[in-house]
């Protein structure tokens, strides 16, 4: 089971705030983490996480 299946599968069950909280923490974490970095093929990859979890917290909020 993958985290973005446990955290639909836990947000079904009632706990969709906790997960959309901690996934916005993380999608912060990583904006400014992009944000700050110098090196472009590390800010690429940081870019294509944050669209990935982006995708992953807007199909989730979408349920609720």
């Amino acid at each position: 089971m993958t985290r973005f299946e446990r955290d639909l599968k836990d947000a079904r069950e009632g706990n969709s705030i906790e997960v959309l909280a901690g996934r916005k923490a993380e999608l912060d974490r990583l904006w400014k983490e992009g944000k700050a970095c110098r090196n472009g093929f590390r800010r690429q990859c940081i870019a294509q996480e944050y669209t990935r979890l982006k995708a992953e917290y807007d199909k989730i909020d979408a349920l609720f």
